[in-house]
């Protein structure tokens, strides 16, 4: 889900932190489409949308080409647009970069949480504490 309330309240907004994602393909060809297809529905504005819906674990049809693009077309998207992007492949260089990099960091699962090159507690509480303890010194 988007970051939650209390870290953004906490961290983000009041720059004690930065929030960032990225994709890892950690369930194969469905992570790939899930992926892929919120690249795609971020190009017209409704990546959290996507992220969020597939991040609630929707049906398996969901994570093909035309259950991507039916999603999308649900969602108001261009969905000729967004079949294209699909078929294009047009993320999925920067995605599966994204996915390299975190493997070779030891960072293989999501959610995950990175305090200062470290992992960080992926508890609110537990992480907006680990945060004000580093700013304070």
């Amino acid at each position: 889900t988007q970051v939650g309330p209390r870290i953004e309240e906490e961290l983000v907004a009041t720059g004690l932190a930065r929030f960032e994602y990225r994709h890892i393909i950690n369930h194969g060809a469905a992570s790939e489409m899930a992926a892929l297809a919120t690249e795609c529905a971020g190009d017209q504005d409704h990546w959290w949308e996507f992220h969020d819906y597939y991040f609630e674990g929707p049906s398996r049809d969901a994570y093909t080409r035309d259950g991507a693009v039916a999603v999308a077309a649900e969602f108001g998207l261009d969905a000729d647009e967004f079949a294209q992007c699909i078929d294009d492949g047009a993320h999925l260089d920067r995605i599966y970069q994204q996915h390299t990099d975190a493997v070779s960091r030891g960072l293989a699962s999501t959610p995950t949480v990175v305090v200062n090159g470290e992992r960080g507690p992926t508890r609110a509480d537990a992480l907006i504490e680990l945060v004000k303890e580093l700013a304070e010194g």
